[in-house]
């Protein structure tokens, strides 16, 4: 079988996705669609604008066969930690062919040889990168001067203040890390950038659907049609970081020095900074505008609030010690595929972890993906809906295509 994976935040699904995934699936030639999806926390360190479920079936309807969850702890880390995590998973399914993944560029040998640089990288960018990172300017334009100067030809035609070009990078570091054989293929991204908040395109970035859902815009032509009646019937209202803000900051207010010093990203003395704009400000867009800096970029300071939301702390989490596959939603291929998983995949495969207690029970991977998904729910408008322990209650989403035995 020749199976594609994706690494995927569907924030929501838009038209952009359906495109790659079936361009992917033409070009390839293949068999069925495997997406790594982060749960209800995101790489940018906010909350995903609907829950992992209904984003899965938003998937599952519009093209993709399986849908995996990325476990919360690499969905929220930083842009190396969280490729390298969603590559080993799909890696580790015993299955897949091919990555597929958007870019701005599609000069796939350019970036290949960009990840290769930086996997092994020489003397000059070594010294290059330090010396930057001494001037105390953050990580990514440390890492961009350094390339610029250790490799000018490579860098001539490339942006690296691209997110899905960063990203792309990373997935192909991870892809060279692991040694693995799974082969890349880029799909030239089309349509609004990611940033790009507009709607006036068919192809409009998930942040510009997401600003239009926060301003109650019409978002109906942004969507494929089956991924827009998911969320139109959904029981669960939309989430933003706002609706986060008193939670975090009673959680930062409650923290000392010490404890956020244990958080995940907290150094060279940024907890103190925390204290400091935990009492000062009032609200999160506040906060964050108290701890950026030159050193800081503000998705890094989203993360770390996030990461001191959800007690996530400086411990590495080892996917191979604690790995597992945890199944959101999937059709009839998907059914397929998972069967094959099981013969050829080297973690459990879950779709009711009720059944995985003694596994779970001292997996900090999945408390942490159930803690999340508790904390998750306190955003929701209705109160009723506001109870945790839904991964414990939710099954996994199965598509079954209507007429197809016509």
């Amino acid at each position: 079988m020749k199976i594609i994976g994706i690494v995927s935040e569907y924030n929501p699904f838009h038209n952009g996705h359906a495109y790659q995934v079936q361009k992917s699936i033409q070009e390839l030639d293949a068999d069925g669609v495997i997406a790594i999806m982060s749960g209800n926390f995101v790489q940018r360190g906010h909350p995903a604008f609907m829950d992992k479920w209904t984003r899965a079936k938003m998937a599952v309807v519009s093209g993709v066969n399986l849908v995996i969850e990325l476990p919360t702890y690499f969905a929220t880390s930083s842009a190396e930690a969280f490729a390298y995590g969603a590559v080993a998973l799909l890696e580790s399914t015993g299955v897949v062919t091919h990555l597929s993944f958007g870019s701005e560029t599609d000069h796939l040998n350019v970036l290949k040889e960009i990840a290769y640089a930086l996997v092994f990288p020489n003397k000059v960018y070594q010294d290059s990168f330090s010396l930057a990172l001494e001037k105390g300017i953050s990580f990514p334009a440390a890492r961009s001067q350094a390339l610029q100067i250790a490799y000018p030809d490579l860098m001539a035609n490339i942006d690296l203040n691209q997110s899905n070009t960063i990203l792309v990078i990373e997935y192909l570091k991870a892809l060279i890390q692991l040694e693995s054989n799974i082969e890349p293929f880029l799909v030239k991204r089309i349509g609004k950038s990611y940033h790009d908040t507009s709607t006036n395109d068919k192809y409009v970035s998930a942040t510009g659907i997401r600003e239009a859902l926060y301003h109650h815009q019409d978002i109906t032509s942004h969507l494929p049609k089956e991924a827009y009646d998911i969320l139109s019937k959904s029981i669960y209202s939309p989430v933003f970081m706002k609706d986060f803000e008193t939670m975090l900051l009673y959680r930062l207010r409650l923290m000392t020095k010490q404890e956020l010093a244990l958080v995940r990203d907290v150094n060279e003395g940024l907890e103190n900074k925390i204290v400091d704009g935990a009492v000062r400000c009032s609200s999160y867009e506040d906060l964050t505008n108290h701890l950026k800096s030159k050193r800081y970029t503000m998705t890094r300071i989203n993360r770390v609030l996030t990461n001191a939301l959800l007690n996530i702390n400086q411990d590495k989490l080892d996917l191979r010690q604690y790995g597992y596959i945890r199944v959101l939603a999937f059709d009839e291929v998907g059914q397929k595929i998972l069967r094959q998983m099981k013969k050829n995949g080297y973690y459990p495969i879950i779709t009711n972890i009720n059944k995985h207690q003694d596994y779970l029970k001292d997996n900090p991977l999945m408390q942490l993906d159930i803690r999340a998904s508790n904390l998750y729910q306190l955003s929701q408008r209705d109160i009723a809906l506001r109870i945790g322990g839904r991964d414990y209650l939710e099954k996994p989403y199965m598509h079954q295509k209507i007429g197809r035995n016509e």
